[in-house]
Formats: structure tokens, C-alpha cells, sequence
């Protein structure tokens, strides 16, 4: 099965102890880039839509696929930042890449850290409805640490970005 955003195909396996898996399906999507934007206030960029698979809204770090041929990360970084959110400006820092789900996924998720954002004009697509949500630093880990960020992944990309590969502070409960 193959469309514009999935791509499932069913290899045949065989561990590194000669156990054979077939098939086993491989889920192949676009590689991802999310931004976790600071503004000039040191607040962090997020929004809020409504995710169907979750059915309900979702605060999340913004971001998009990457272009069939696209390299250049801190410019898809930008580019989605600006599309979802009209914050612009940056100066852009490539994080990190990995992979959310590496048993089942073949793409790659890219974490580009933004800094001096300052706000502009959002074009998101017709098929978004994104509310943009300033949070401090602080109230991000938190959120991140309470179930106030529900995306596992956004949660590990908050703290890899906010705490620099640092001891994770601990923080008061409301």
C-alpha cells in the first residue's frame, strides 16, 4: 500500500540469532522536522490543533514533513515555524535525529532549535486550525512532565532541547 503519506511494505526478516520474521511490515513516512522555538522572551513557541487520531486538541512544537529531494533541516525548520506559526527570525540549530518508533518506522524525526524568534504573519494549510501558544521555559517542562504535552515524542524533544543533555530540573507542583 503506498499513498502521498504512507508507505507500508512487508519484508522478510531474519534476526541476528537466524529467527525468521515474515513478513514484517515496515510503516515508511516522510522524514519530519519539529522546532522548538524560544522567543526573544525566552518563551517557547508551541501550538495547539486538534489531532483526530488522539480525538482531541494536542499541544505540540510545530513542525511539518520534509519535500521529496529536501536536505537543508534549519530550512524546513523555518519554513514550517513560519507556515504554522509567523514567527521568523531565528538563528536555527540542527539538535538532533532520530527515530520515534525504530521497530516499525523507517523515517526520521529532526529537532531544530530556534532562538530570537520574534513573531509574523502564520500561512498555515487550509486543512490546519492552529492556535499558537506561548509558554515560559519552566511551564514547557512542566507541561512536558505532567501530561500537559500528550505527544511522547514532543514530550523527549522538549526536554532534549530545554535542558541541553542536563540534569532534567525538578519543578514544584502547582
Amino acid at each position: 500500500m503506498r499513498d502521498r503519506w504512507i508507505s507500508l511494505r512487508a519484508d522478510d526478516c531474519v534476526t541476528a540469532s537466524g529467527a525468521a520474521v515474515a513478513p514484517y511490515y515496515v510503516l515508511e513516512f516522510p522524514d519530519f522536522v519539529h522546532v522548538l522555538a524560544l522567543d526573544e522572551a525566552d518563551r517557547v513557541v508551541l501550538v495547539r490543533q486538534y489531532r483526530h487520531g488522539y480525538g482531541g486538541p494536542s499541544l505540540e512544537l510545530p513542525g511539518g514533513v520534509m519535500d521529496p529531494g529536501e536536505t537543508d533541516i534549519p530550512a524546513v525548520a523555518a519554513r514550517e515555524l513560519r507556515e504554522e506559526t509567523g514567527y521568523v527570525g531565528a538563528s536555527l540549530t540542527h539538535l538532533t535525529t532520530l527515530s520515534v518508533d525504530p521497530a516499525r518506522y523507517a523515517n526520521r524525526l529532526h529537532l531544530v532549535r530556534a532562538t530570537g524568534v520574534v513573531a509574523g504573519m502564520a500561512s498555515p494549510e487550509p486543512t490546519e486550525d492552529i492556535e499558537v501558544v506561548l509558554v515560559p521555559r519552566d511551564a514547557a517542562i512542566r507541561l512536558a512532565l505532567t501530561g500537559g504535552i500528550v505527544n511522547a515524542a514532543h514530550v523527549g524533544l522538549l526536554l532534549i532541547g530545554l535542558t541541553d543533555g542536563t540534569e532534567i530540573p525538578v519543578l514544584s507542583r502547582p
